[in-house]
């Protein structure tokens, strides 16, 4: 008699549990995202990538914006940013717009003197001395099309390299840190010392650097993989991104022009953006460095990838690689392939 109620009595208890649990679906599963009940983000699939064809240091991180579910490979591990440093810079710089002490309409004149090496299509805009921008198209110029030249004067503009890292240490983003201008960093990468504004053309800048010994250029290469300057952790830009796109860092509309530059983009055709199938897009910042004694000093992509309001932060870093850079680029669009594999896999 007593086990017969005791079976009773658990048989009634399951079917409330199980009432409950269809009336309240977010219980039943701590996986489960509320805004897509039939798809769970989850990146173990991740595990499965071989990052050793890079011949070299790979780090990726990954967060599901939505749910927070992150991924990490490396992530604690400090990486040249190569040109993904603009977009903390064009952070502070919207910082210092949202604060009132810049306007973006705010003329700022460009001089030959200026001149920053390596990729800088303003030095072909310039045909005079000098001519004016706004902080709106240096910012432009720096974060999209990735401009040498525009992100050393914002730099300037906002007091300099340690100003930069300060306002984001402000903002509590602690693991990236910006410490040269290009015009220091470029020539730093390949052990070119004294570096004049003339040597910006690129012609020059070339001949100068095959006049380096080998020997210096190796020991400039060692150096630049083992500096702490100008480097970022996959999670600290993971935290960046995510505190980006909730607007914790910047007012809505800063963040709003910033997206939108990140997004007209048209670099690194063949990273993330070469990983999404049509229906998303990407808001993004790319980063590559120089060739040195055939090795790739840096090769990266950061961005947030969107579809139907699922929103994923990406971010993959490649250094010191001695694979062809269409095997580095190739890596990080498998990265943001399987991302999306994973995001729309029903669980």
């Amino acid at each position: 008699m007593f086990s017969l109620k005791l079976i009773r009595w658990c048989f009634l208890l399951s079917a409330i549990v199980a009432i409950i649990t269809l009336s309240h679906p977010h219980l039943s599963s701590a996986d489960r995202s509320k805004s897509s009940p039939a798809i769970v983000s989850s990146f173990d699939r991740l595990n499965h990538l071989d990052f050793s064809a890079a011949q070299g240091r790979v780090g990726v991180g990954v967060m599901d914006l939505n749910t927070g579910k992150s991924w990490f490979y490396n992530g604690e591990r400090r990486l040249p940013m190569q040109s993904v440093y603009k977009l903390p810079v064009g952070i502070v710089v919207l910082k210092q717009v949202d604060a009132g002490k810049l306007s973006l309409d705010r003329p700022v004149t460009v001089s030959r003197q200026d001149f920053a090496p390596l990729w800088s299509p303003i030095r072909q805009e310039i045909t005079g001395d000098s001519k004016q921008y706004t902080v709106r198209e240096l910012l432009e110029r720096a974060v999209g099309v990735s401009d040498n030249t525009a992100v050393d004067v914002l730099i300037r503009l906002v007091g300099g390299p340690e100003r930069v890292t300060a306002t984001l240490r402000q903002m509590n983003i602690r693991g990236i840190r910006v410490d040269r201008l290009e015009r220091q960093l470029q020539p730093d990468c390949v052990g070119l010392t004294n570096f004049r504004p003339e040597l910006a053309d690129e012609q020059k800048y070339a001949a100068a650097v095959e006049r380096i010994p080998v020997a210096v250029k190796r020991a400039a290469l060692d150096r630049y993989l083992s500096d702490p300057r100008d480097t970022a952790t996959p999670k600290e830009t993971i935290d960046l991104l995510a505190k980006l796109q909730s607007r914790q860092l910047l007012s809505e509309n800063s963040t709003a022009l910033l997206l939108k530059i990140m997004t007209d983009s048209p670099t690194g055709q063949q990273r993330l953006k070469a990983g999404l199938p049509q229906g998303w897009s990407i808001a993004h910042k790319t980063g590559t460095g120089p060739e040195v004694l055939g090795v790739g000093t840096a090769t990266n992509d950061v961005g947030i990838i969107t579809s139907h309001g699922k929103q994923v932060a990406i971010a993959v870093f490649v250094a010191g690689s001695k694979a062809p850079i269409a095997k580095r680029e190739q890596i990080i669009a498998q990265v943001a392939t399987t991302v999306v594999q994973a995001m729309q896999t029903p669980k």
